[in-house]
């Protein structure tokens, strides 16, 4: 994937820097800002803000700069700070994102996602632990692809990408399979679904494993003579109960109390009926004498109305209440008013107010009378439902004594009955809950089975979409003579047995003339193998068009070699190298280098050089 940053500035620092579009070189003295440019570049791609210096922390507020993704131009500015839910601001041709960096809520998109949608790189998680079928996933994240993209100085002498933490190891890995299409996509999710079967699969199992062996010596590890035990149970649970309804129908009819019982329905049925026929009567009374409330207001009202119209309406004009001439009532009809000669409006009288009152006088009297007739109602229930009452509680006095007494000669006969059906319900309960276990576990081992079965279709699933992946073995093939190349070229020293130098088929790590990565003792040979490693990868991409990223940041490219002899012809191999490579794929590779010095025939390509007198950051 096509990728260049044209521009970074540190606001607040004061510093901006435009940039090559193939090879990029920051020289100066230690301590004068290098590292802390570089990373200020990964920066700008998304990586984490942590652990800076003092300096940088004081004076820079916001990274900013331009990048192309493609043939597409992105500006993008990021606060200066080590929380994860810092706003980006992303901004392009009819594009325009406020995302937080590293981490959102719940599913929100983040600058990282942007960044990987815009590579086409795909969204995967990958076991942790890939050797156990049921280890958890993570994803992969923008930062886990752009490892091929930067070697850092603290690990350029020592690891590869970081291989040396377990975590970052593994992504490495499956980053490489990602790229060279070894891990396809398809393959990915069928193992992700593999996994939660795999987990489920040993939870059920363990399940299962659990009740056998709780089971397991007791009476209850037979299921079929739970079974029999449980069906002999509830056949005596039966017998108790008809033990129990004939001793209830002997008590009723030795106590007589059948009639009473009857009775005592029927008392309590006509007090249902009196209550809710008081309720109703309350109720009726409560409307009616809010009626009457309201009545009695308006006719209040209209006593108002009737002597205002007495007092206030009934007066003529004598003078003209303008110009104060005298007037007439002559001086027009009667339907005319005489003084402003205008057709008079129909207006109720007096005597209209007075008929509307003597309407309500009515109406309040008769509904005074039937508030009067639901009070006498409501008494009258009252009074039922007390004789009601008290014919009840006889006849349950009645009842209660007359079943006392039978009970009392009984009462060995009725515990022993009560005792025994509570002992066979206890032991009903025990076996059912033990026949659930039993249950549950038919149901685990379907589930089994089925899961089982499931699996193996998966396995033939991957192996099928795995067997598809043809091309793995042509990338590194290509991978390994690149890198072969580069070797010779750089002119890293050689052992005196040298055996291949390849990439290892199962780690993915550069293999040294026939020793492996992690064998290699020498500082600068480390650095040797892992620019010509870095570089191998980057043209193996481009070769094929593969979508790792092609940006490159080499920190710290001269550091453990010496200045002079053969280190330094090496230093200027390295160099010849890399420009090499950048004049040949041109904006194609871009390509950052940072270091103490760098030859004569490199300071072309320098775009910022730092001294005690002018650091990046100043003190």
């Amino acid at each position: 994937m096509k990728l260049h940053i044209n521009k970074i500035s540190l606001i607040g620092a004061n510093r901006e820097f435009s940039l090559n579009l193939n090879l990029n070189i920051v020289t100066g003295s230690i301590f004068t800002g290098k590292t802390t440019l570089m990373r200020c570049i990964r920066g700008l791609l998304g990586s984490s803000l942590n652990n800076f210096s003092r300096e940088a922390k004081a004076h820079i507020t916001n990274l900013a700069g331009e990048i192309l993704i493609g043939n597409d131009v992105y500006e993008v500015i990021r606060p200066f700070v080590t929380t994860n839910y810092a706003t980006v601001s992303i901004g392009g041709e009819n594009e325009a994102e406020r995302l937080p960096a590293l981490r959102g809520k719940s599913d929100e998109k983040t600058y990282g996602d942007w960044l990987l949608e815009k590579f086409g790189l795909p969204d995967l998680k990958v076991p942790n632990a890939p050797t156990r079928d049921d280890s958890d996933a993570s994803s992969l994240s923008v930062n886990d692809y752009l490892m091929y993209c930067y070697l850092r100085q603290d690990e350029i002498d020592t690891s590869v990408f970081g291989h040396t933490d377990n975590f970052k190891n593994n992504k490495r890995k499956f980053v490489f399979e990602v790229i060279y299409g070894k891990y396809d996509v398809e393959v990915a999710q069928l193992q992700i679904q593999r996994r939660e079967m795999v987990r489920e699969l040993r939870r059920l199992q363990n399940y299962a494993k659990t009740v056998d062996e709780f089971l397991s010596g007791t009476p209850f590890e037979n299921r079929a003579a739970i079974v029999h035990n449980l069906n002999n149970i509830t056949r005596e649970l039966e017998t108790a109960f008809l033990d129990s309804e004939a001793l209830a129908q002997e008590m009723r009819s030795r106590t007589n109390t059948d009639d009473l019982r009857s009775n005592l329905l029927a008392k309590q049925q006509q007090l249902d009926i009196l209550r809710q026929k008081l309720q109703y009567e309350q109720y009726s009374q409560e409307q009616k004498q809010s009626l009457v409330a309201q009545l009695q207001t308006q006719s209040s009202r209209l006593t108002k109305s009737i002597v205002a119209g007495h007092y206030l309406l009934d007066f003529d004009f004598l003078v003209c209440p303008r110009c104060g001439s005298t007037i007439q009532p002559s001086r027009s009809e009667p339907e005319i008013c005489y003084l402003c000669l205008q057709q008079t409006e129909p207006q109720v009288t007096q005597d209209d107010l007075i008929k509307e009152q003597d309407r309500l006088e009515r109406q309040i009297s008769e509904t005074i009378e039937l508030v009067n007739t639901h009070r006498i109602a409501i008494t009258d229930i009252g009074q039922s439902i007390s004789q009601l009452e008290i014919q009840r509680q006889a006849l349950s006095s009645e009842i209660d004594h007359r079943t006392r007494r039978y009970v009392s000669e009984q009462a060995e006969q009725i515990a022993q009955l009560e005792q025994h059906r509570t002992q066979l319900q206890e032991r009903k309960q025990r076996l059912e809950e033990y026949l659930e276990l039993y249950s549950r576990q038919d149901k685990a081992a379907s589930d089994i089975e089925q899961l089982n079965s499931h699996l193996e279709e998966l396995d033939v699933a991957i192996d099928l979409a795995n067997s598809q992946i043809s091309e793995f073995e042509t990338y590194l093939a290509f991978l390994d003579k690149t890198f072969q190349g580069i070797l010779r070229e750089i002119k890293v020293p050689s052992f005196a047995d040298p055996g291949l130098s390849i990439i290892d088929r199962q780690t993915y790590l550069p293999i040294f003339e026939g020793r492996r990565f992690d064998e290699l003792q020498s500082p600068g040979q480390i650095v040797m193998v892992n620019i010509a490693h870095a570089l191998a990868h980057h043209l193996t991409c481009l070769h094929f068009n593969l979508k790792l990223p092609n940006i490159l940041l080499i920190d710290g490219l001269s550091g453990n070699f010496g200045r002079e002899g053969l280190d330094l012809e090496r230093i200027k191999a390295i160099y010849k190298c890399i420009i090499r490579i950048s004049e040949e794929h041109q904006d194609r590779l871009q390509i950052f280098v940072s270091d103490n010095s760098v030859p004569e025939e490199a300071r072309a390509y320098i775009f910022a050089e730092f001294s005690d007198e002018n650091k990046l950051i100043p003190i």
